[in-house]
């Protein structure tokens, strides 16, 4: 595996790398939109998160596929779960170092790379109304704020998302997650509805 993290301002990233309403739109084709609280839509506009940080430390996890799993033949369904037990692990690793970082830096806030995982498939609590089981874990992506996983990965690392094809798996996966820090302003509690950072 291959681990790397770079800082960068967050008015830089949010330039190159944020376009919300794209995004959001991209988010609309996803099994998880409006089916977890860490997926749009959301009761704030995320761009305006952005705005409340100077800088971004992203982290990135390169994981290569091992050739036993490459060589199986997935149907289009089986390709999507066997990639996310696949870095499931590593996924949650990654989280719990954000979230130690995220104490570490009063004001800060995590971004997970990808959806969240924290409840079982299908369990969240959004589809019945109710408040997160786990505000202290679910944090928000790179994606779901608007952001380009596929042009940061370029521009601050020199990395390329690859995708399975016909069924089988590419020879790597990248996950992309981040922690943004001091605030300039106090953010209202209010204006996020979820949860407060």
């Amino acid at each position: 595996m291959e681990k790397r993290e770079r800082e960068v301002p967050a008015a830089e990233f949010v330039r190159a790398c944020v376009n919300v309403e794209k995004f959001s739109a991209c988010c609309r084709n996803c099994r998880n939109y409006s089916k977890t609280w860490s997926c749009p839509p959301f009761r704030f506009d995320p761009a305006d998160v952005w705005g409340n940080y100077d800088t971004l430390l992203l982290q990135m996890r390169m994981l290569t596929v091992p050739g036993e799993l490459r060589e199986q033949v997935f149907s289009a369904e089986a390709l999507g779960r066997a990639a996310a037990e696949f870095l499931r692990a590593e996924k949650e690793a990654m989280l719990l170092e954000l979230l130690g970082l995220e104490k570490a830096f009063p004001g800060s806030m995590a971004l997970s790379a990808g959806s969240c995982q924290v409840c079982p498939e299908g369990t969240c609590t959004r589809q019945t109304q109710e408040p997160c089981r786990n505000p202290n874990l679910m944090r928000y992506s790179i994606e779901a704020l608007g952001g380009d996983v596929g042009k940061a990965l370029e521009l601050f690392f020199d990395k390329q998302l690859v995708w399975g094809r016909d069924g089988r798996m590419p020879e790597y996966y990248i996950l992309l997650g981040g922690l943004l820090k001091k605030p300039n302003k106090p953010v209202q509690a209010k204006e996020m509805g979820y949860r407060v950072w």
